[in-house]
């Protein structure tokens, strides 16, 4: 129950859906005279909302400081007894490949969690992530992507029950009782995701991937559909955090 009213609560505290409820409270209100102009306010600031969280420069400056420091891996010379890559997404459909199975936050995690792999041939690699109510689960299926990337099954280690950061953190826990984790995952999600594992013990190296913040801020007034993707995804990540400050 507590995931559920999790998911539910954030997600109608992102910028579209605020939005969206702010503009259709907003024409409510506009249909009488009595509160047309509290109304139309409203419905204007929902669509100020919108507009805002789609330009380049609010996703980036909401984007820069979640990536901050977050440099790729490199390996320092001490074993490494997991790989972890974090699930991202799942969706099945019969006959498309291994790689569309997945969301493309997942294909990037767990290219980059093989690519370190080869790094640490005494490692195996930890997949994880639920299926969404789907036939198998996202760390089945990102782990079979690893294997058609070459990684021997015998050092694949399946998690399908997580379904958030923390239960991933939770499942990792379990299975690897010693040694360090190389945690790979999002670079806007890693701070959260480093201070779960640590929370339950592990040893972490971090290897960040797909970054999305560049050197530059692009200072233009034209939305992007884009633009807004990054823009919830930090406010979810934002979110996320002060979720895990308040637990704790």
């Amino acid at each position: 129950m507590g995931f559920w009213l999790k998911k539910l609560v954030s997600a109608w505290m992102l910028p579209l859906p605020l939005a969206l409820v702010a503009i259709g409270l907003g024409l409510w209100w506009a249909r009488t005279d009595a509160t047309r102009k509290r109304g139309l306010r409203v419905a204007f600031a929902g669509l100020a909302l919108v507009y805002a969280a789609a330009l380049p420069p609010v996703a980036h400056l909401l984007l820069a400081p979640l990536e901050s420091g977050m440099t790729g891996y490199q390996p320092d010379g001490a074993p490494v007894t997991a790989v972890v890559a974090l699930g991202a997404g799942y969706h099945p459909v019969a006959g498309r490949p291994v790689t569309g199975q997945v969301s493309g936050a997942s294909v990037v995690r767990v290219t980059e969690a093989v690519r370190i792999l080869r790094l640490h041939p005494e490692a195996r690699l930890h997949c994880t992530g639920w299926g969404a109510g789907f036939a198998g689960s996202n760390a089945q299926a990102a782990c079979d992507i690893a294997v058609a990337l070459g990684v021997a099954a015998t050092r694949t280690v399946v998690h399908p029950t997580p379904r958030d950061t923390e239960e991933e953190a939770v499942a990792i826990a379990g299975a690897v009782k010693q040694g360090r984790v190389v945690l790979v995952t999002h670079a806007s999600h890693m701070p959260r995701a480093r201070a779960l594992f640590e929370h339950y013990g592990l040893q972490v190296r971090v290897a960040p991937t797909g970054h999305g913040s560049g050197t530059r801020i692009r200072w233009t007034l034209i939305p992007s559909s884009n633009d807004l993707g990054t823009t919830s995804g930090c406010v979810h990540e934002w979110l996320g955090r002060l979720w895990l400050l308040l637990k704790n």
